[in-house]
């Protein structure tokens, strides 16, 4: 196991060319949110923007249209029904505050099953992977993959009881499912389905609380969607989101950090790491 460094984050992270337009950046579609869960959708689309998307499109229900656009209000939104043409896209983010629901079932299907690009899979997307039994369709997509589970998302998705060693879960979901596996918490681990494992150092106690998941996907998303292949996306992603969460610590601290203060400070950890 090694331990991912600012020196490698650093070199990942590209200054912008003086001649660019947004689509240069990635069109991200988030595929997210839910009645009730609205929120979940936004932190992940706030924190893809403030990673550098270019564009970002929500395909959520028409009922929490109001909710994103209004704090979202760079992000567009499809009515989530159809599956759109998913070559359009740069990446996809799948799962936050998705909901459980036989309708996204059918949906995940279908992306995983037509959607050869780059996507984050967290969350609800990875319920639903265990609850309808969507191994097989995980394990065939054509996507390029990156999960995110929490412990007990982990251990949803390995069918096991208890985690003993975070090392050897994270590397285990990274070659079972043929995906970058991100196992989250103190010191979260990158695994790759070749055997590599990273240890990542950034972050603190205060990221340890509702919607922090949903921001690391948003960022994730926006990196593959800048062109970052998912390992390097994964692991920039990760050391990003504990240096935000790190550089809000140190100005409000720990105890009333929000996912919203992580996002919020995304954008300085980016500029931080470009030296600027």
């Amino acid at each position: 196991m090694k331990k991912t460094t600012e020196k490698q984050i650093i070199s990942l992270i590209k200054e912008r060319p003086k001649e660019s337009h947004k689509g240069d950046f990635g069109r991200i579609m988030i595929v997210a949110g839910s009645k009730g869960m609205a929120g979940a959708a936004i932190l992940c689309g706030k924190a893809a923007l403030k990673s550098g998307a270019g564009l970002v499109e929500y395909y959520a229900p028409e009922e929490i249209f109001p909710i994103l656009q209004t704090a979202v209000p760079e992000a567009t939104c499809k009515s989530r029904g159809t599956l759109p043409a998913t070559d359009r896209y740069d990446a996809v983010a799948l799962g936050p505050g998705l909901g459980g629901s036989g309708e996204n079932c059918s949906l995940m299907v279908n992306l995983l099953d037509s959607y050869k690009g780059p996507l984050v899979i967290d969350a609800d997307g990875i319920n639903t992977i265990v609850s309808e039994n969507l191994f097989d369709e995980l394990i065939h997509s054509e996507a390029d993959i990156v999960v995110t589970p929490h412990p007990g998302e982990a251990k949803r998705l390995l069918g096991i009881d208890i985690i003993t060693k975070r090392e050897e879960t994270v590397l285990e979901i990274a070659k079972t499912f043929d995906v970058t596996a991100v196992l989250k918490g103190a010191g979260t681990l990158i695994a790759l389905p070749e055997g590599k494992v990273f240890l990542n150092d950034t972050g603190n106690p205060g990221m340890a609380t509702g919607g922090a998941g949903d921001v690391l996907t948003g960022i994730i998303a926006a990196l593959m969607g800048q062109r970052l292949p998912a390992a390097d996306a994964a692991a920039a992603g990760v050391y990003i989101h504990g240096l935000a969460g790190d550089m809000a610590a140190a100005e409000i601290g720990m105890t009333g950090m929000t996912a919203m203060d992580i996002c919020d400070f995304t954008a300085k950890a980016f500029k931080y790491v470009l030296g600027k």
